[in-house]
């Protein structure tokens, strides 16, 4: 079995820790999250090949953790535990983000921490996603969906729409639960968004 690096599973019990906080608030996807959790209490491989890459969106990031660190105690210490291992991210733009109007393409960036191998993650896996979105002031982030069913972790302030109800604000702490293939967006206010996302793609 390979070893997980500390700070790694710091981040991993920190996120765990976030989301049993608030399990009452989204009942419906503990199976879910019983089903990540138990999988990760075995590390996947680590990435070798993994780069480092920061874009102009991550100047958002200080921004972004002062709001979540003015949080409670579970998501001050899952913004510390995410800061620790931030610096080794492959951020990138989400595919197909050039065909979508306006400035969005400039104005977010998403990183995988855990997933599929060859992905950009830092610890390479076939059952648990978890990866993080930042998006900045005033940008929306477009309707999308997808079949695994996932959860969200609210780093800081923002707005959330799912299957094209109006956008409801969630502060930092907040769970947003998406079902299988519901529609879902989200849209920055007037300070970045940060949000960790979570999704069971094993058997």
């Amino acid at each position: 079995m390979p070893d997980r690096d500390l700070n790694m599973q710091r981040f991993i019990d920190a996120t765990e820790a976030a989301i049993r906080a608030r399990a009452t608030d989204v009942p419906d996807a503990m199976v879910m999250v019983d089903r990540v959790f138990a999988a990760l209490t075995e590390a996947g491989n680590a990435k070798a090949t993994n780069t480092p890459t920061r874009l102009e969106p991550c100047r958002h990031l200080e921004n972004a953790y002062s709001q979540a660190r003015a949080g409670s105690e579970p998501i001050r210490a899952l913004m510390d535990a995410f800061a620790d291992i931030e610096p080794e991210f492959t951020w990138a733009p989400r595919a197909g983000a050039e065909l979508v109007a306006g400035n969005f393409a400039d104005n977010h960036a998403n990183a995988m921490i855990v997933g599929p191998g060859g992905a950009g993650g830092l610890e390479a896996r076939g059952d648990v996603v978890i990866g993080v979105s930042l998006v900045a002031p005033n940008i929306f982030y477009p309707r999308h969906h997808h079949p695994p069913e996932e959860l969200y972790i609210v780093l800081s302030p923002g707005e959330w729409m799912q299957n094209d109800n109006p956008m409801v604000p969630k502060q930092p702490g907040d769970i947003v639960h998406n079902p299988s293939n519901a529609w879902h967006a989200m849209r920055a206010m007037d300070v970045p968004l940060l949000a960790i996302w979570c999704l069971w793609i094993g058997q």
